[in-house]
């Protein structure tokens, strides 16, 4: 059996427009912080709990409390939910990616894990919007760590329970970040890039990705990359 790991902005949903706005939203309206000009990849932990740490801690020279988190991330969560009632599915979902997971899960040589570093109540907002099923998925989200190389072996580990404790002969994300080809490479982990947008594929090509896709419409294109995908390069 393989292994293929699933990042969700960018990569299952189109999240992108909207992101931005509602995580300064969230972290303005309940931590007090100022909102800051950033580039996501500025970040040491590009997930929403290593960002939120940042960010309060060079605002206030402190960490933030749990509760806070907490309740930064339910207040995230619910302006998610506002905003994903007012869109249709198909403004959401990366083409194909529903179907996709959907054959990925029931084919005889691979299983499915979803590492996001979205924190865990908005990441299955936005999969329920897009009306991805999710609920029987492994996954490791922002919730359980704070760096992606963690999240992702966390939800590995999860996908290795759910197959009777064996060993994957392969394993592969499929994410959109600079962030994502970074983590790869630093664990050794082939890469397929999801470039929605043009100027993806070309930040994802810069880095040496090996296999690019727009979408998960071609399922034989999909299935080949992720048998033929390479470790991003130094």
């Amino acid at each position: 059996m393989k292994l293929v790991i699933f990042d969700i902005d960018g990569t299952l949903v189109r999240s992108d427009p909207h992101e931005d706005r509602l995580f300064w939203q969230a972290l303005v309206d309940v931590l007090g912080v100022r909102r800051e000009t950033f580039e996501w990849n500025s970040f040491r932990h590009v997930t929403d709990s290593g960002i939120t740490q940042e960010v309060f801690r060079r605002q206030f020279g402190r960490d933030p409390e749990g509760a806070s988190l907490a309740a930064t991330e339910e207040h995230f969560g619910s302006l998610w939910q506002r905003l994903l009632s007012t869109l249709p599915r198909d403004e959401i979902e990366v083409p194909g990616a529903r179907a996709m997971l959907a054959h990925l899960n029931e084919h005889p040589d691979w299983t499915i894990a979803i590492a996001t570093g979205g924190w865990e109540r908005t990441a299955r907002a936005k999969l329920g919007g897009a009306d991805i099923a999710h609920a029987e998925i492994p996954m490791g989200c922002a919730n359980d760590a704070l760096a992606r190389e963690d999240i992702m072996a966390i939800a590995q580990a999860r996908a290795t329970i759910q197959n009777a404790n064996k060993d994957f002969e392969r394993v592969v994300y499929v994410g959109d970040g600079e962030w994502d080809a970074k983590t790869c490479r630093a664990v050794g982990m082939p890469l397929v890039g999801m470039a929605v947008v043009p100027e993806v594929r070309t930040r994802l090509s810069g880095l040496g990705v090996s296999h690019i896709l727009e979408d998960y419409c071609d399922r034989a294109a999909v299935l080949e990359a992720l048998d033929s995908a390479q470790v991003p390069p130094p």
